[in-house]
This record gives structure tokens, C-alpha cells and sequence, in this order.
């Protein structure tokens, strides 16, 4: 083999977690064309795992490559772009009309253009920040607003899910390509030691995702995209104070 021309090759082990993620998507869409929108928003969240081990994997086998995160960025397209709104719209958008397939094509293309200003932004965005709401986030609101709606004991919820759907579609797509700012935790030291308080709330949150996991999960995220914004806003409500402190004093 000629020296100059290496035989090049991809890591197998965090693209094996990143083809299962996007297996999940996959399933996620044939099941939502059979009409099993139960498993189709479960498996969705099957993915998100998936897809937060393959770069976990990659980092701590020290195996991480540009083929890997395109790799990624192409599959969170299927299993957070494609499959929730696909599962969205035969669910509950296809009696709003055009308003309804609008708005699952407008959430599935402000998540491609999420994930493509997110590769072109990498080397150089905040580790403690997302600029957008993360995909894989809005995604969860979709299928947990999904599961809860089609499960029993929440008749209320049921009852305003689909026009609630209609206007997160457009919302959550707009919150993607947005400059609203998202606690990423990935500065969060997981080898570190924590407060023992902190692991007892950790134990207590799996606890309360036991007791209803699509009510709880649907609360959650849905507190995620509302914290996202109130930090936004009292980020520039900050800096407008800043600079009317810095104007009268000249």
C-alpha cells in the first residue's frame, strides 16, 4: 500500500450507538405509519439515550472523528427531526389542513438548519450554552405530548393536544434556529464528587419519572424550553442595564 495514501477507516464503537439511535427513528416512523403512536413517541426517547451515549463513547474511548459527528448530525435529522414530526402530524395535524403538514415540514427543516449552524459553530460555541433549542429536546416535547395524549387518566390534556401540537410545531421550530440560549450541562463533571443533596434529588427524579413517565417527562422538558427562555430574557434585560449604568455615568 502506498505510504502517502493511508487507508483510512471509522471507529466502530460510538457509530455502532449512532446507527442504533438512528434505528430508533426509523422504527419510530414505521410505527407511526401502523398507527402504534405509543411506541413510535417511546422509542423516540430510546433514541435520545442512544444518542447521548454515542458521544459520551466517543469521547471516553478517545475515538472521536468529523465522520462521527456528521454521522450523528445525520441521524438526530431521522430520529429527531423526521419521526417526531411524522408521528406529529398522523397523530393529530392532518385535520388542520395545510396548517397541519406546514407545520411538521417547518419543525423538521428548522431542526436540519439547527443541526447544520450546530456543526459549522462547534469549535467555537459556549460548552455551558446552546445557541437553539437542541433537537433532541424539541423532539421530547413532541413525543411526550404524544404519549401522554394517547394514554388514559389526563382527559383534559387529551382534549387540547392537537391544537397544543399545532402551535409547539411552529414554536419549537422557531426556538431551534433561534439565538435563545439553552443550558447545555456538558460542563458538568460526572467524575468529579457531588453534594450528597444532589444525589438524593437524582434518586428522587427517577423516582417521579416512575410514578407517569410521559406526564413527567412532558412537565420536564416543557420547564427546559420555559427556563431557556426566561434566562434569555434576563440576560439582555441585563445587559440594557448594564449599558444604561455605562451611558450616565459619562
Amino acid at each position: 500500500m502506498n505510504p502517502r495514501y493511508p487507508r483510512r477507516g471509522v471507529y466502530v464503537l460510538p457509530n455502532l450507538f449512532t446507527t442504533a439511535s438512528l434505528f430508533a427513528g426509523f422504527y419510530s416512523i414505521i410505527a407511526s405509519i401502523n398507527g402504534h403512536y405509543r411506541v413510535a413517541a417511546i422509542v423516540i426517547f430510546i433514541a435520545m439515550i442512544l444518542d447521548g451515549l454515542d458521544g459520551r463513547v466517543a469521547r471516553m474511548t478517545h475515538t472521536e472523528s468529523a465522520f462521527g459527528a456528521e454521522y450523528d448530525s445525520l441521524a438526530d435529522v431521522i430520529a429527531f427531526g423526521m419521526a417526531p414530526a411524522i408521528l406529529v402530524f398522523l397523530w393529530g395535524l392532518r385535520d388542520f389542513g395545510n396548517f397541519g403538514w406546514l407545520g411538521a415540514f417547518v419543525y423538521t427543516a428548522c431542526g436540519a438548519l439547527r443541526l447544520a449552524r450546530f456543526n459549522t459553530q462547534i469549535h467555537s460555541a459556549s460548552k455551558r450554552y446552546f445557541q437553539g433549542l437542541p433537537i433532541p429536546t424539541a423532539a421530547a416535547v413532541l413525543a411526550s405530548l404524544v404519549w401522554v395524549a394517547v394514554g388514559e387518566g389526563y382527559p383534559w390534556l387529551t382534549q387540547i393536544s392537537e391544537y397544543l401540537a399545532l402551535g409547539l410545531v411552529y414554536a419549537l421550530g422557531l426556538l431551534m434556529v433561534s439565538n435563545v440560549r439553552f443550558r447545555s450541562f456538558k460542563d458538568f463533571d460526572l467524575h468529579g464528587r457531588v453534594p450528597f443533596a444532589l444525589a438524593i434529588l437524582v434518586v428522587l427524579a427517577v423516582a417521579l419519572v416512575a410514578v407517569h413517565p410521559p406526564l413527567v417527562l412532558f412537565i420536564a422538558v416543557i420547564s427546559y424550553v420555559v427556563m431557556g427562555l426566561l434566562l434569555t430574557l434576563w440576560q439582555i434585560r441585563s445587559r440594557r442595564t448594564q449599558r444604561r449604568r455605562g451611558s450616565s455615568s459619562h
